[in-house]
């Protein structure tokens, strides 16, 4: 009976080793990365809180190192240069339709598609009179994105064309480097007046007061596409790709703002 009893505990001991070494090689498994592979980001400026939350994200849910997917946020035109000039980075996200096309054209990007859309807002300093887009002329700093490489520039070029005041109003207008920087100026108080993203101006806070929504046809319409890029394309590109372009992802960037399709 002694026997019996010391061979049954045995082979309960011997099972629970066992279940425990399995339970741990699936920790292991667990926390193991999906990937050793690395990319690079280009994306328009008025991303940053956006995508900062779904690369954070994906890098989380796939147990990667914060340096497996780094993001180089700037100006639209600035980011396209970069990649003309062989920047090593797989995905662009541009805040504009037309610099993503002038990549098509040079066949460097595939698989676009659109990402999302935004408006443009004039908006103001905290605290300081709202003004109309017809009161624009009596603005002494009008802070605007470059136009030749910030889409949302282009856009408020665009927009003061449209009104007919352009050429008026120009040497009053103060260039930034990205939509950012133009936020910046204007919750510092650095400008009167400037022109800026929808999703920025919520980002800001009550830094901005959002003086005017420009109407939808003072502009082009604000489409985000998104593209591979073909020369530092692999799998983790498109994987990430896929992430920030499903519903999960979609879901995040109508948090920040964005309009997204369904």
């Amino acid at each position: 009976m002694r026997k019996l009893l010391f061979v049954l505990m045995s082979i309960c001991m011997l099972a629970l080793v066992v279940g425990c070494g399995n339970d741990a090689g699936k920790t292991a498994d667990s926390t193991k990365p999906s990937t050793s592979e690395k990319i690079t980001i280009q994306a328009a400026a008025s991303l940053k809180g956006a995508l900062t939350e779904l690369a954070d994200a994906y890098k989380k849910e796939h147990h990667l190192a914060d340096d497996q997917i780094v993001i180089n946020f700037a100006g639209s035109g600035t980011l396209r240069q970069q990649i003309e000039q062989g920047a090593p980075a797989s995905l662009f996200i541009s805040a504009d339709e037309k610099n993503m096309k002038m990549l098509q054209e040079k066949e460097l990007v595939t698989d676009v598609k659109p990402f999302v859309t935004n408006e443009l807002v004039l908006v103001v300093p905290k605290g300081q009179p709202k003004i109309e887009l017809s009161q624009i002329t009596s603005v002494k700093r009008i802070v605007l994105g470059n136009p030749d490489t910030v889409p949302a520039g282009n856009y408020g070029k665009q927009v003061l064309t449209k009104l007919g005041v352009w050429d008026q109003v120009e040497p009053n207008v103060v260039y930034a480097k990205d939509v950012k920087a133009v936020t910046a100026s204007i919750s510092q108080a650095a400008g009167d007046a400037g022109f800026i993203y929808k999703t920025d101006a919520i980002a800001a806070g009550d830094a901005v007061q959002i003086a005017a929504v420009t109407p939808a046809d003072s502009h082009d319409p604000v489409i985000y596409p998104i593209g591979i890029i073909k020369k530092y394309d692999n799998a983790l590109a498109k994987d990430f790709y896929k992430y920030v372009t499903s519903p999960e992802g979609q879901k995040v960037l109508e948090k920040y703002g964005f309009s997204t399709s369904k």
